[in-house]
């Protein structure tokens, strides 16, 4: 039988809970900026509220002035006042210089920079939306109005990637600037080729030989008649199944899957679709020396890099075939019995394809019930379940994790949800179409990951194009 809460325990939060529904009780105490956020149109923002015990919670913004708005965004909560200075001492060791600012600025900038950025069709960051907006006082006629300055210097958007944003984030972004702005009428600003930091302004961009080919072949395409696109795509398509495709012809049916199913779903469904997929999807992703997280759960270790060198190595190893039972020997010792360990081993039986893998899976699945990356495997390869009932069981998984994702296991999860989700028969184009957007946007994956997942999705896209061509008798 269930115990009953008591009072008391009924009225306990979450740390984001709190924030949502009682933050804004708690008196404002200061606020710090970065000091050269005018000229740089990048600004990191610190707003801090007291409780009355004498500790603070503290919610983080990185605002983008220049199109972006609000890029990242996290708290600390009810930590010792010393705790929070002690951070603030570290952000200056690190190079960032921050200098108290009142409220009335702060607030001001981050309400700019969402406003100019929904111009684009950029929204705030995730956990904005649902945890750091609440913090701030309510934006009504209060809080006196401070005049902003957003964009570039001419006025129009100015996208700079600082270097974390991945080539394919990177992409979609300028093609969202294109869509929104208009040709000629964005810059943007990207890492050079030299050293680390030191970046080019470019009036339009560099695309590879390959992307520019594409673009000219859907620009070309895209004069066609609907029906002339059709009926080329259906030649192409026969054609490739009784014959060997040229390069040539395998591009035009790229681009014409690209133009087709855009036809098919209009703009406004996948905005909604993507809205609801984001919070189903909602989630932390960190990189894999950030400690805590779900692949390093249970390693009782302070330093994250030299557990994450240990781990890249065995999984190095076992790629390459490397010794890979000296080094995962070598971080079971560093690590102890803990979950990550027994996944080493269960990566180790997989890539040698091993008879033994799937008992080892049985084994770990039942030892670890709550450890993210072996559970995606063992619902992924062993659940004897239809396909859509393995994609929600993923998406399950990934909503009940605590702890944040680390891009490792973001690779292996979406390569996983990927392949479920393209084989689901009860899938329509809209929500793959929908997932290719939401994938595009993620930062957490590699681009090999991506690439893996791009094309399953184009092959998932061909294939509902000529299953609806088909049930018109188009085909």
């Amino acid at each position: 039988m269930k115990k009953k809460k008591t009072a008391n325990q009924a009225q306990i939060l979450s740390p984001e809970n709190y924030i949502r529904q009682k933050s804004k009780n708690l008196p404002l105490s200061k606020c710090y900026i970065t000091p050269d956020w005018e000229e740089h149109k990048m600004a990191q923002l610190i707003i801090t509220r007291q409780h009355v015990t004498g500790n603070v919670t503290a919610c983080f913004y990185l605002v983008d002035l220049g199109c972006m708005g609000v890029k990242d965004t996290m708290y600390k909560f009810n930590i010792p006042l010393e705790e929070f200075e002690e951070h603030l001492a570290f952000q200056k060791e690190k190079g960032a210089q921050l200098t108290e600012a009142p409220y009335e600025l702060v607030h001001n900038i981050i309400y700019a920079s969402i406003e100019y950025a929904e111009e684009f069709g950029f929204k705030p960051h995730k956990d904005f939306s649902s945890i750091t907006a609440h913090f701030l006082e309510e934006d009504t006629d209060d809080i006196p109005l401070i005049e902003i300055v957003c964009g570039g210097k001419d006025g129009k958007p100015l996208y700079v990637n600082t270097g974390f944003d991945s080539p394919a984030r990177t992409k979609q972004i300028l093609a969202q600037l294109e869509k929104t702005a208009g040709e000629g009428n964005y810059h943007y600003i990207l890492p050079s080729d030299g050293d680390e930091g030191d970046f080019e302004e470019e009036e339009e961009e560099e695309e590879s030989e390959e992307e520019k080919e594409m673009d000219e072949m859907m620009a070309t395409l895209g004069q066609l008649e609907k029906d002339e696109q059709k009926k080329l795509f259906l030649d192409l398509v026969v054609k490739g199944e009784s014959d060997t495709m040229s390069e040539y012809d395998a591009k035009r049916v790229i681009a014409l899957v690209k133009i087709l199913s855009s036809d098919m779903v209009s703009d406004e469904v996948i905005e909604a679709q993507l809205e609801l997929l984001e919070k189903k999807m909602e989630h932390r992703f960190v990189g894999d020396d950030e400690l805590p997280n779900s692949l390093f759960t249970e390693v009782q270790h302070t330093d994250g890099e030299i557990v994450a060198g240990l781990f890249t190595n065995a999984i190095h190893s076992v790629t390459n075939n490397d010794h890979p039972k000296k080094t995962i020997t070598a971080f079971r010792k560093e690590t102890g019995d803990v979950p990550v360990s027994d996944f080493l081993e269960l990566f180790y039986l997989e890539h040698k394809k091993s008879k033994k893998f799937e008992q080892k899976l049985e084994e770990v699945a039942q030892k670890h019930p709550h450890y993210f990356l072996i559970q995606a495997y063992y619902t992924s390869m062993l659940l004897n379940k239809e396909t859509n009932v393995i994609k929600e069981k993923l998406e399950e998984l990934l909503f009940n994790e605590k702890q944040p994702i680390t891009r490792f296991e973001a690779d292996i999860f979406f390569v996983m949800y990927t392949i479920h989700m393209t084989i689901d028969k009860d899938v329509d184009l809209s929500f793959i179409l929908t997932f290719e957007e939401y994938i595009t946007q993620l930062d957490a994956i590699s681009d090999e990951a991506f690439f893996k997942i791009a094309t399953m999705i184009h092959i998932a896209k061909l294939t509902k194009i000529m299953q609806h061509f088909e049930q018109t008798g188009e085909f």
